[in-house]
């Protein structure tokens, strides 16, 4: 045993084998500590475990130690112990992962993906069941034993000779038929989610995952980043574009002239996602409105529960009242807004998201919170661990959607998830197909949601809105209200009642 192998074994135990197949042996260890690691033995030598050793990326796992057995043709590799569920195990229960799952999904994915793709690392087996999510509903991604470095920019491409990976998820190139490179994950990243995402979905994600899996290379998102900027911009960027392109029609029929004055800029660059709006993007009939305000327009907006001491200053509580009796108040709808699918969020009258009706484009970044004070839970069914909503016209969560497009908005369905500090509810609200000119309302009741440790100084009982359909971008399509009993209200809330 020479000494790289050595070391090696002296680091750990080996527990139990967890797989045994013809490329090599997965074991459970121990490290020194009891730590769990996993041991792996894989019949080819080659593997980019330096790299990824050195780029030491949250998304997969951490490499301890490894060394090459050129003899044998081996490589013997101790590494993090990722645990959780496999993704895989979604599939099976048929518990698909829902739009904002599978954003949250793509974009961890994207963020480690950039990362190898951009060192030249290709994993070359992306499936769901190499997808752990954590305890935390983090996303790691395991089993390197397929990955390899491709070659340097302008270098004379080769097919690959070898098929590594996984049927069903792996591109055709990967069978032998071309070379590897960043479009062949892309392609077994478009495959996974559409099989995460369910046979039913036909939402926003779908179109991306289906450019992502193209048989044709050619035809594939070219890079990571441009599915991730597609995935974010796409629709504003093929409406901006078509724009453009009418618009140079136009100068070439009537100012031909003209186009030679015009500096080209890609088109992307105009494009702003909602995130990244500044002030001026604001529309001009709300501006003096907003000016009126108590406060500014943001992405938090407070609403305090009466009954019992205020938790905040009284200044926090007199804006809070004044923001509930101008949201109450009925406002001429502006021009702008018609042709939108437009949903708004709402308790006791309250509007969570009504600052973003500031803006011409969708943003879905809005949040709530709702302060209930102790002398309101306490009288709650539970105890010092949890306590439950209680039934009542005041304790429900609205949500009204309006429809001022000239064309149906089909199959509209509500998907509530709600946190309560512990465990994780979910609930889908359908309803009837919305007619030009109509509106629904969704009624949300809280009878039965818990709220764990009410006196704790943690938030975290979070409601997650998100309105689905079809053939239409929605405006408001999704929030988050946070639940949050006095004392953790106390923690955030400053002296000028502003939260922070």
């Amino acid at each position: 045993m020479d000494e790289a192998e050595s070391y090696l074994f002296g680091l750990f135990e080996k527990v139990r084998c967890l797989r045994e197949t013809a490329r090599g042996e997965v074991w459970l260890g121990a490290d020194r500590a009891g730590r769990p690691v996993i041991y792996k033995r894989i019949r080819r030598t080659g593997l980019p475990l330096a790299e990824l050793k050195a780029l030491s990326h949250p998304l997969w796992p951490e490499i301890y130690a490894f060394f090459e057995d050129a003899e044998a043709g081996e490589t013997h590799i101790l590494e993090e112990c990722v645990q959780g569920e496999p993704l895989s195990r979604r599939i099976e229960t048929e518990h698909y992962l829902t739009e904002r799952e599978a954003r949250r999904c793509l974009l961890a994915l994207a963020d480690g993906l950039a990362v190898l793709h951009a060192h030249r690392i290709l994993h070359r087996d992306i499936k769901p069941e190499n997808l752990i999510e954590e305890r935390d509903g983090t996303i790691r991604l395991i089993d390197f034993d397929a990955a390899r470095v491709m070659g340097a920019e302008g270098e004379e491409k080769a097919a690959d000779t070898v098929y590594l990976g996984t049927r069903g998820y792996a591109p055709p190139e990967q069978y032998g038929y071309g070379a590897t490179d960043a479009r062949s994950d892309i392609y077994a990243l478009g495959m996974t989610m559409q099989e995460l995402l369910g046979p039913d979905y036909h939402g926003n994600l779908a179109r991306i995952c289906r450019r992502a899996s193209e048989v044709d290379p050619k035809r594939r998102y070219q890079s990571i980043r441009a599915l991730v900027r597609d995935m974010r911009y796409g629709r504003r960027i093929r409406f901006a574009k078509g724009m453009a392109a009418a618009y140079l029609f136009y100068l070439a029929q009537a100012k031909p002239e003209k186009l030679e004055e015009l500096e080209t800029t890609p088109v992307e660059e105009l494009v702003r996602h909602p995130e990244e709006l500044k002030p001026n993007t604001r529309r001009e009939d709300v501006k003096k409105k907003e000016q009126e305000q108590q406060a500014p327009p943001g992405r938090t907006t407070v609403q305090q529960i009466e009954g019992g001491e205020s938790s905040g200053a009284q200044d926090a509580e007199k804006a809070a009242d004044a923001a509930k009796d101008k949201a109450a108040e009925p406002a001429e709808e502006p021009a702008s807004h018609k042709g939108e699918i437009r949903a708004h969020y709402s308790h006791d009258g309250f509007v969570f998201n009504g600052w973003t009706d500031a803006y011409d484009v969708p943003i879905d970044n809005a949040a709530g919170l709702l302060n209930i004070p102790p002398s309101v839970w306490e009288s709650w069914a539970g105890d010092d661990n949890v306590r439950f909503f209680p039934d009542g016209a005041s304790w429900h969560i609205h949500a009204n959607v309006s429809n001022t497009t000239d064309s149906t908005f089909s199959a509209p369905v509500l998907h509530m998830e709600y946190n309560d500090g512990a465990t994780t509810t979910t609930r889908d609200y359908a309803a009837p197909a919305l007619v030009p000119g109509g509106s629904i309302d969704f009624d949300i009741p809280l009878v039965g949601l818990a709220i764990a440790d009410p006196a704790g100084n943690t938030s975290g009982r979070t409601m997650h809105l998100e309105l689905r359909g079809i053939d239409h971008e929605i405006f408001g399509s999704c929030i988050d209200i946070d639940f949050v009993p006095e004392a953790a209200f106390e923690h955030h809330l400053g002296a000028d009642g502003e939260w922070h």
